[in-house]
């Protein structure tokens, strides 16, 4: 009888180890080219906004896919390296119910004169507005 309770137990131990694998299937690590920022402007005061804030009128400016455990680089205009980078995370692709990235969920990497790379550390789908001062 003891047999039959350890290999149950075995059976049962691949199972769980099997579901709890890889949390990250959809990861990626990509850059994000100015092309793919068809909304991105540089305001008067030297502000660099990757999206608009809501309403969005159009989808062509819906906040960046950021999906869990990503890393993504993204190409900027401001022409030097921000003093200050804020990252806006949302459920919504056009912003709404957004609030400030923080922990896990927005991770500056690196900020550069030309590109700024972050990280979403969560197994978490995201939408990112990127602000660069």
């Amino acid at each position: 009888m003891p047999r039959f309770v350890w290999l149950g137990a075995l059976t049962i131990l691949g199972l769980v180890a099997t579901a709890c694998g890889d949390q990250c299937g959809a990861a990626e690590d990509r850059l994000v080219p100015m092309s793919e920022l068809p909304c991105s402007m540089t305001n008067v005061e030297g502000v660099w906004e990757s999206h608009p804030l809501p309403p969005i009128a159009s989808e062509q400016c819906y906040w960046l896919e950021f999906r869990g455990c990503s890393k993504y680089e993204l190409e900027h205009s401001l022409g030097r390296v921000p003093s200050l980078v804020v990252g806006y995370t949302s459920f919504e692709q056009d912003g709404r119910f957004s609030t400030v990235g923080s922990g896990n969920s927005f991770v500056v990497e690196e900020a550069g004169a030309s590109t700024v790379t972050v990280r979403n550390a969560q197994n978490q789908l995201f939408y990112l507005r990127l602000v660069l001062e």
